[in-house]
């Protein structure tokens, strides 16, 4: 009987089989595609999501497959986002144009290397589940018919999820209204850069798919916006919309794929059932305005996957464990309700054919240019700027945010490979705090890494202005801090506690 079972071979569901594996767990994904489709609704990988598999030393793969790019869009608008080290503070302060169908067979590759077991061209047909597992009942194309049963069970089967459906998830949103287009093709004249227009037609995007020698067009047409997703585009529309957005059309042919997307709306009420999750497309749905499906997926991913390991490997149980399983639908959850308000935003920009909205679009864009707003749009956007839940008065604005601006023994390398699923890593920038925090969390060093000023810390971001130590998560989040001004005499027990609630009970 496997550890863990999940449905949906995505690249939500793949990163999760990913990290639990690397628990030592062992994990069954059933997908019910035989075969994976080249077509790829996802064209971009975020830069947050480079830097989470950079904290499993996987991202170069990635990169080699892909093609970097240093801006990104709000809205569509030609005043874009612009990345760097200095705005993001990672290793790859860049996002890349890969096809969603490559992401997905690099994930596979990995995965049937690490151990991962597959189960291709079986849906999944029922659930149950009682106190101590759930059973799934899958069907093959042929009609056969079989069930696996183990203690946990996430499905990431997309947007029509046949676990949420199953196990009775609430789902509720905003029906589609408006429609945007795209189409993957080849063309004889090429843009130098990725394009982003806006103007009285819609929005129109033109960038490299990352696939062989196609690109992906796509955009909102305001005179057919209001059609249904089943209107897919012809060629000849695509060329008559980039006409009306930048005045040619690149010389497009030879479509790979063309479609119609909705910006329908939904964000589940909770991500868990008792053993069951969903994660992902399964767990919510919004308009691709910035590329952020894939983002958040994979943040699902990483940050259920480390407490369901140190759920389902014993290390914490009880009330604590429920506590730590719950959190991770509050967190997502508070994370999401954000980006989808992004999305919405930027849904009213691409289609502000009139006033006011049209004057309240054109004031908007203009505080893209400002560098302090575009860099705060910038993390949101990658991934980097998640809302995380206040779950106690006095929380420190620090927990919870992705680490970023933080080099250890002159680079972001050595942070990086001490990084796992079963890891926390404790950084200690001022050596007077050294000895207790070392004595204190002496009943985890099974599970943590180390960094102390001699590592050569370099915090070159202001967020870690008066921090003098900090406790990373599994998933490359902020667990705890120690700040100058604290009173040194609490030090020991404030690092005790959070280690036994999140780690492991002692």
């Amino acid at each position: 009987m496997p550890d863990i079972l999940i449905v949906g071979a995505g690249p939500t569901g793949l990163w999760l089989a990913l990290e639990l594996r690397s628990a030592g767990l062992e994990v069954t994904v059933v997908e019910k595609n035989a075969t994976r489709d080249i077509r790829s609704r996802a064209a971009a990988m975020a830069a947050g999501s480079l830097e989470t598999f950079a904290t499993r030393g996987i991202e170069q793969r990635f990169i080699d497959a892909g093609k970097p790019i240093r801006s990104v869009h709000f809205g569509s608008h030609p005043t874009r986002l612009q990345m760097s080290r200095e705005t993001l503070g990672v290793k790859n302060p860049h996002s890349l144009m890969i096809a969603q169908a490559i992401t997905e067979k690099l994930l596979v590759d990995i995965a049937e290397e690490r151990g991962v077991k597959f189960i291709f061209g079986h849906a999944a047909t029922g659930l149950i589940q009682d106190v101590d597992n759930v059973t799934l009942e899958f069907e093959a194309e042929g009609g056969k018919k079989s069930r696996l049963t183990a203690p946990w069970l996430i499905g990431c089967d997309g947007t029509r999820s046949v676990v949420r459906n199953l196990a009775n998830f609430e789902y509720p949103g905003i029906d589609g209204f408006i429609t945007g287009w795209l189409v993957d093709v080849l063309v004889t004249d090429p843009p130098p850069h990725p394009i982003s227009v806006t103007n009285k037609s819609g929005a129109f995007l033109v960038q490299h798919l990352g696939y062989k020698d196609y690109y992906r067009v796509t955009g909102v047409d305001t005179k057919t916006m209001g059609l249904p997703p089943s209107a897919v585009p012809t060629l000849e529309d695509a060329k008559k919309f980039a006409i009306q957005g930048v005045g040619r059309d690149f010389g497009m042919h030879s479509p790979l794929w063309a479609s119609r997307f909705s910006n329908t709306t939904r964000l589940a009420t909770n991500f868990r059932d008792g053993r069951i999750f969903i994660a992902g497309d399964a767990a919510h749905q919004f308009f691709p305005a910035g590329g952020q499906g894939i983002t958040t997926g994979l943040q699902d991913a990483s940050n259920l996957a480390w407490k369901l390991a140190a759920v389902a490997k014993g290390r914490i149980t009880g009330s604590k464990a429920e506590d730590l399983l719950n959190s991770y639908s509050t967190e997502r959850r508070c994370a999401l309700e954000l980006i989808i308000k992004s999305t919405l935003a930027q849904t009213a920009l691409l289609t502000a054919d009139a006033e006011p909205l049209a004057s309240l679009s054109e004031i908007f864009y203009e505080l893209l240019g400002h560098p302090e707003l575009n860099k705060m749009w910038v993390r949101r956007i990658t991934g980097f700027g998640d809302r995380f839940p206040v779950k106690k008065e006095g929380q420190d604005p620090l927990i919870g945010a992705r680490v970023t601006h933080l080099e250890v023994q002159g680079g972001f390398e050595a942070l990086h490979s001490a990084m796992s699923v079963d890891t926390f890593i404790l950084v200690v920038r001022d050596e007077k705090l050294e000895g207790v925090l070392r004595e204190h969390t002496s009943p985890w060093v099974a599970h943590i890494k180390y960094f102390s000023p001699s590592d050569n810390i370099n915090a070159f971001g202001s967020q870690w202005d008066g921090i003098d130590a900090a406790l990373i998560r599994p998933d490359a989040r902020v667990a705890w801090v120690w700040r100058s001004s604290f009173p040194n005499e609490q030090l020991g027990a404030s690092i005790s506690n959070v280690l036994g609630d999140l780690c492991q009970e002692v």
